[in-house]
Formats: structure tokens, sequence, C-alpha cells
């Protein structure tokens, strides 16, 4: 009987992402029959593209190239998980992940001897990860300044440091590009599965895969996970239950930012095959994060799962521009309508719970 109730409450769970899901590719599907392309190719074409690829010497070139993206999509969206588990919307993950970057990268480039390696530079990247979301929750706690516009500024503030870096200190005077130097290679984390793929896959899929599970059990097991859970679903019930709402905010936006800090370190010891710190190398996965997160149910596992889909989306995307002559935007159409559909779905639900307390 428990048993069957857990699977009923694990479906409920699921069932508004992938109704999202359905109906945005439904929706995808049209305007490409519109544009005079069966969607059923199409999207079959994306799904090659995304997870297997025809070439003899690299048969898994398109799945390597999905987790390469999917990678630092993993750690980002947890950072905007663990926020959101505390009832705050960090959206500083992309100004956390710079921070991470430069930490690592001042390890990979000025460190010598025994601390030049990839252990302390994770270590490094997770402390200033750390340090930049842990302002905002300061601000919060201290002087109850929104963390949405606090981590706002925070991004723009962090965003032309980090290229003042690249483009001076940093530089690598020798090359045209705006880039530093390569990072020793005792720092780059190891490359995976080199035979069969010619892609920047490396073990921080696997840190990334491990530190979902730990998170998991975080919030599950203990005691400060359950504060913070408490603290997001009603913060007065909480104080009440007296637990310290004002260093539970630090705290969270502080652990958020260290798995943040932990995308931008895999940017840098192993996001490129050239292994320098370019202004671009960031993307905008701080950014898409907040979508994955919501996709995944804010749910460690179902994270994994939304960024590997995410990725798909993306990588799976340029081959409509290269076999049916298509504008990627569609798929950013297909992206925005799954923003909407989970994010309405959620404010239907609350709206809903709120009639039932009523």
């Amino acid at each position: 009987m428990i048993k069957h109730k857990k699977l009923n409450l694990w479906i409920k769970a699921i069932l508004p992402s992938i109704l999202a899901v359905f109906v945005a590719l439904v929706i995808g599907g049209i305007i490409i029959t519109i544009k005079g392309v069966n969607p059923f190719n199409a999207y079959g074409s994306m799904i090659k593209a995304a997870f297997y690829q025809t070439s003899t010497r690299y048969p898994f070139n398109g799945l390597a190239k999905t987790l390469v993206y999917a990678t630092p999509l993993i750690f980002a969206s947890m950072g905007v998980m663990i926020a959101f588990k505390a009832g705050m919307f960090n959206i500083g993950v992309q100004g956390q992940m710079m921070a991470g970057g430069i930490g690592a990268a001042i390890v990979g480039l000025y460190f010598n001897d025994y601390f030049s390696n990839m252990y302390v530079a994770i270590f490094v990247a997770m402390l200033f990860g750390f340090i930049w979301a842990g302002i905002a929750g300061v601000l919060k706690s201290v002087f109850s300044i929104n963390e949405v516009i606090s981590t706002i500024m925070l991004n723009y503030i962090i965003s032309p440091f980090q290229n003042y870096l690249i483009s001076g200190p940093m530089r690598d005077q020798a090359s045209s590009n705006v880039q530093t130097v390569p990072i020793s290679e005792g720092v780059r984390m190891p490359t995976l599965f080199q035979s069969i793929t010619k892609q920047s896959l490396n073990i921080g899929l696997i840190i990334a895969i491990v530190v979902c599970i730990l998170i998991y059990f975080f919030f599950k097991y203990t005691t400060l996970g359950y504060k913070i859970k408490a603290v997001g679903y009603n913060v007065t019930s909480a104080e009440n239950a007296g637990i310290n709402s004002k260093w539970i905010a630090f705290i969270s936006m502080g652990i958020a930012g260290a798995v943040s800090g932990l995308a931008g370190a895999e940017r840098i010891l192993g996001g490129s095959t050239s292994y320098v710190y370019t202004d671009a190398i960031m993307g905008d996965f701080g950014f898409t994060a907040i979508a994955v997160s919501l996709l995944g149910n804010n749910n460690p596992f179902g994270i994994i799962v939304a960024s590997i889909f995410y990725a798909a989306l993306e990588i799976g995307g340029q081959s409509l521009q290269i076999d049916y002559k298509l504008d990627k935007e569609i798929v950013y159409i297909i992206q925005a309508l799954i923003i909407i559909l989970v994010a309405g779905g959620n404010i239907f639900k609350y709206l809903m719970n709120r009639k039932g307390k009523k």
C-alpha cells in the first residue's frame, strides 16, 4: 500500500514535465510541418545527431557532444535547485560559474608543485562560488534584500571582471585571441572514452552524477537539509519551530554557489580541448539551468534527465539547419514552450492548493 502510494506521488510529480515536453514537441512539429518538412523525419534527425553518429572511427560522437553539453548544465541546475529548496530564486548561477572558473584558472595557471592538481582547483572553485553566492545570502539574511536583485547585480559585476582578467593579467600574450595560456596538464580533468569520441567528455560528468546523489541524500537524510526544506515550505512555521531562517538563507545560497562553482571549474579544467579560458566558455548555462531545474521538478535525478534532454535539443537542433535548412530558432521555441508550460503548471498547482486550504 505504501509503495503504491509512493508510486502515485512519483507519477504525479513527473507527469507535468512529461506533458509539457509532449505538448511542446507537438507544437514544434506543427511549425516544422508548416515549413514543409516531415516532423517525424526532423525529430529522427535530431535524435540521431544527439545520440549517435555514423562515423566509423567515432560511432558515439553525437552522444558525447550531448553529454559534454549536459555536464555543466547538471551542476548549474543543481545550484538553482538548492536555492529553490530554501524558497529562494538563484538567478546568479552564471556569475557563480564565473567565480568558480576564475578560482580554477588561478590554480591551473599560477599554483605549482603539490598544490597544482585537479582536487585543489575544484576546492578553490567551490570556495569562490560559495563566497560569491554567499554575498547574496548575507544581503538577504541581514538586509532583507531580495536575492533576485542581488544575484543579477552580482552577475553584472563579475562578468566584466572575468573579461578584464582574461584580456589583462591572465592573457596569453603570444596568442592573437583573447584567452589565457592553457592550464597546467596536472590540473586538467581526465577525459573519458577517447577511443570512441573526439569530444572533450571528461570526468566532470561522473562528478556531476555523484554530486546529484549526494545532494539527494543531503536533503532526504540530514538535519540541515530538512531545515532548508522547512524554510522553503513555510518560513514562519520554520521559525516558530526554532529554525534560524537567516542562517538558512545564507548557507543555502553558499552551497548553491559552491555547486555552481563546480560548473565553472568543469568548463576550465575540461570543457574545451584547448584548455584555455575565454569569455565565451561559460556560455549561458547558468540561465538555461533555471529552465532545466523546473523541468526536472527540482529533483537531483530529474535534473540529470532534464539536462540530457535539453542538451539533446541543443545538439540535435544543429541537424535541422544542416539536413533540412530549418532555422535553429525552432529548438528555442520548443524550449520556451516547455518553460511556459511547466511554470504555468506549477502556478496552477499553487493556486489550487491555496484554494483547497481556504
